[in-house]
């Protein structure tokens, strides 16, 4: 993974960051050598680097364009216009002393996560706008995710981003979202391809529960505290036991919950 940044500030902070090479400079005709690049630039150095961004982009090996915004960020148009540059998919303008992203978005390419990460977030009137690593963007509407009811419209905005991109945590409601929630109430195929899996999980578990009672000479009536109503809509993968459940199903088995997991894991494995 490689970052050019001319400015030795960036150079300094960006330094930090394991296994990234940092040059300091870099011709735009060997651009296309560098098959994972990433330029940090202050919005006024936008001209100075214009020809090596547009190079890179062509090349499709541009990964991302971050600009510390060292001028109003609404001159961005024109900041760009003065740079020569069209707007394109993967530029991030971020704050002057705000390092964490540009971070945040390195490292999860470097772990291969860049599709599952959050890069930055915002809130626009009735809806949040969610910027993955690998700069896409989802707009999700607040009332189509039921946790959402939980958070008070006037505190919509308080949320706070996990340093890695992993969620977003409003402290006040204590709701945690992921990228996938926020894929699975927009995206019809993404919803699909997840209640498909869910669907092939909980039969999977649901089979292992019914092994081991099996195994152990149970009837699905004989679990203390469950109806065998209970048990049969597990053992089908209808509907998913809580830990209390699972704990009742452990203690029928005279088995810790830890050990009763370990078995039906190794049984969902073969």
């Amino acid at each position: 993974m490689v970052v050019f940044a001319p400015e030795k500030t960036s150079q300094v902070a960006l330094s930090q960051v394991p296994d990234l090479h940092v040059l300091v400079q870099l011709n735009a005709n060997k651009v296309n050598k560098v098959k994972h690049l990433f330029i940090v630039v202050t919005a006024s150095q936008l001209p100075m680097v214009s020809e090596i961004v547009k190079a890179a982009n062509e090349t499709k090996y541009l990964r991302g364009l971050f600009i510390r915004a060292d001028v109003d960020a609404k001159l961005l148009p024109q900041i760009l216009q003065r740079a020569d540059l069209r707007l394109m998919r993967n530029i991030l303008v971020h704050d002057m002393d705000d390092w964490k992203t540009p971070k945040r978005v390195m490292n999860a390419w470097q772990m291969g996560s860049e599709n599952d990460l959050i890069a930055a977030a915002a809130v626009f009137e009735d809806r949040l706008c969610v910027l993955t690593c690998a700069f896409e963007r989802l707009e999700v509407p607040f009332d189509v995710i039921p946790a959402f009811k939980k958070v008070n419209p006037k505190q919509r905005s308080n949320f706070v981003l996990d340093d890695a991109g992993s969620f977003l945590h409003w402290p006040d409601s204590d709701v945690h979202l992921d990228i996938d929630v926020f894929r699975y109430a927009i995206d019809d195929k993404w919803r699909a391809k997840c209640d498909l899996e869910r669907l092939v999980h909980n039969k999977k578990f649901g089979h292992a529960i019914a092994s081991i009672r099996r195994k152990h000479d149970l009837r699905q009536s004989d679990i203390s505290k469950l109806t065998d109503r209970q048990v049969r809509r597990i053992e089908s993968g209808e509907a998913r036991p809580s830990v209390a459940t699972l704990t009742l199903l452990a203690s029928a088995h005279k088995l810790t919950l830890d050990k009763y997991l370990n078995q039906v894991g190794s049984l969902m494995k073969e």
